[in-house]
């Protein structure tokens, strides 16, 4: 990988309905549950992480009818909301990001990790979110 990407972490989908999409993924496709972290996201929505053919999805359901995901669902719909990576410094990306004007917005801290999204126009109109993983030692 480069001097600053550790590696690809996962895509985030944007649902509707938790429960139907774990179904379809789970029992359909027969994805395996890594974590149902519930409400205990970064953001007003209900988080479940799986994994299926080797590839981490992240379902991201809306727990706040006037919440911003709620919102982005009824403006996009449902689907691919981001692609993420591990980096080795969220502060160093930053400034080799903006040296090329490109911007990273909603820098959050959570739990100690460090996440932080390259706006969608800077990236071919996809969302790529940036995570520093807390420190094993924290």
């Amino acid at each position: 990988m480069s001097d600053l990407i550790d590696r690809f972490t996962k895509i985030n989908i944007r649902v509707k309905s938790m429960s139907a999409t774990r179904e379809l993924f789970e029992d359909l496709l027969g994805a395996e549950l890594i974590h149902d972290r519930g409400s205990d996201t970064i953001g007003d929505f209900d988080g479940t992480t799986l994994r299926l053919g080797g590839v981490v999805f992240d379902l991201m359901a809306p727990n706040k009818a006037d919440g911003a995901l709620a919102k982005s669902i009824e403006k996009r719909g449902e689907g691919l909301d981001s692609i993420c990576f591990n980096v080795k410094s969220l502060s160093t990306m930053r400034q080799r990001l903006a040296e090329k004007g490109i911007e990273l917005v909603n820098y959050n801290e959570h739990h100690g990790t460090k996440v932080a999204f390259i706006h969608p126009r800077d990236a071919c109109g996809i969302v790529i979110e940036l995570i520093e993983p807390a420190s094993p030692n924290r």
